[in-house]
């Protein structure tokens, strides 16, 4: 079997896996870095038995925290977009953060979309040191 064939096979079996366990195939998941904020954005297809989607943070060297919980739209068109901004990146200036999707369907099991975002933001330096006063006085 030629290796063309041999990938076509396994990303049909992936997508198939994902459909019939996940609940919801993800079509792309990108982020976008913007001044003191992160726009992360992701397209999903045959959305079926989904509670919603858990968008997951972390920092060079740091463990995955959970920032959001995004609930699954109405019922609508085959592809629906979803958006989420990340404004709470004000305290990374010069850091790298990765972004990671799971889908959690309604008996709360969930799966880990496979890939990681990895952005920069660009922080303003007045927003950088009004984060690092806050964190002072916690």
């Amino acid at each position: 079997m030629s290796m063309k064939k041999l990938f076509l096979l396994f990303g049909i079996a992936v997508l198939l896996v994902q459909y019939l366990f996940a609940g919801a195939v993800i079509k792309d998941f990108s982020g976008e870095a913007g001044m003191n904020k992160v726009k992360l954005k992701w397209v999903v297809t045959a959305e079926n038995s989904v509670e919603g989607y858990r968008l997951l943070r972390k920092f060079d060297g740091g463990i995955f925290e959970e920032i959001a919980f995004i609930r699954p739209q109405a019922e609508g068109s085959s592809d629906k977009q979803y958006v989420y901004i990340d404004a709470s990146v004000f305290k990374t200036a010069g850091r790298t953060c990765y972004y990671k999707l799971q889908i959690v369907n309604l008996d709360k099991s969930f799966v880990d979309y496979g890939q990681i975002v990895t952005v920069s933001p660009q922080i303003s330096a007045a927003r950088h040191t009004w984060g690092s006063i806050k964190a002072m006085f916690r």
